[in-house]
């Protein structure tokens, strides 16, 4: 009910989607490890990172690079993601959201829900489309 209220106060809504994206995630059980690696164990380093959905979390640079059918992350996108799951919204939305941080975790979020789901999801490729849209003043008909 809160997300659904963010969704139609705020004028922008990413922010509210990716919070809701990771609690969804920790309250179905499928919270990814993003503290150690989910192949070795060691502690995450302040470096870019690689995602396994079939491991459902960071992998070191090293273990990122053996395994097959990882994703890249970039550090700050691995910083955000963190912060989302230890805040609250309120603490969560002080922390400014970068474009290129918030396309970057919006597909690494596909990548997982897809996974997870064992089936593609419709709504990515529709909101693009609008965001796409939005720009233009054509109407299709």
């Amino acid at each position: 009910m809160d997300t659904l209220k963010r969704l139609d106060r705020e004028p922008d809504p990413t922010f509210a989607v990716r919070y809701y994206e990771v609690r969804l995630l920790d309250l179905a059980g499928f919270r990814p490890q993003l503290f150690q690696c989910a192949s070795c164990g060691r502690e995450i380093q302040p470096e870019d990172q690689f995602f396994s959905a079939d491991l459902g979390g960071l992998l070191c640079p090293r273990c990122g690079q053996a395994l097959p059918g990882n994703r890249f992350i970039s550090f700050p996108a691995v910083r955000f993601l963190r912060h989302l799951q230890r805040s609250s919204y309120s603490e969560a939305r002080r922390l400014g959201l970068v474009l290129s941080v918030d396309r970057e975790i919006e597909t690494l979020m596909q990548f997982y829900f897809t996974y997870l789901l064992e089936r593609s999801l419709n709504t990515p490729a529709f909101l693009r489309r609008v965001r796409r849209d939005a720009g233009s003043t054509e109407i299709d008909e």
